[in-house]
């Protein structure tokens, strides 16, 4: 997979079996695009890639930083709990949030919004397919 500096990566993505080849994702990934916390994938390792078989009915949100305050990260992931988020991963310039689609988009826009504009980088995980174009998924859970 292509991270965002142009290198490749493998991310080891928390996962329960839930049949033969298929998974229950447990926690939403920093780097996977098109799959969040709850989903259920088909995983092909020839090819490194999944394919969502269901939604599980959560956004995943990558907030990538760089040198902004600490306290500026835990008040983000203190007000992503707040309303209906949680925290699924964090390193010392990411920090992966899943909502439950329910949260509604306004909300997690409006929660990001709150961030610095400089040093802070955040993007959907599972929203948008590779062109650009929404995933619509949320339009059947609503």
């Amino acid at each position: 997979m292509e991270s965002q500096q142009g290198a490749t990566a493998d991310e080891v993505v928390a996962v329960t079996s839930v049949s033969d080849g298929h998974y229950l994702v447990c926690l939403s990934p920093g780097f996977f695009r098109g799959i969040a916390a709850g989903d259920v994938i088909a995983y092909d390792e020839c090819n490194k890639s999944a394919k969502v078989v269901e939604r599980g009915g959560n956004v995943a949100v990558q907030v990538f930083h760089v040198g902004i305050p600490g306290d500026i990260v835990e008040s983000l992931k203190k007000n992503a709990m707040q309303i209906g988020g949680r925290i699924d991963g964090e390193l010392e310039s990411l920090l992966v949030l899943t909502f439950p689609v329910g949260v509604g988009f306004p909300a997690i826009e409006s929660l990001l919004a709150a961030l610095p504009t400089d040093g802070v980088e955040w993007e959907y995980g599972n929203v948008f397919d590779e062109q650009g174009e929404p995933l619509a998924w949320w339009e059947d859970t609503t």
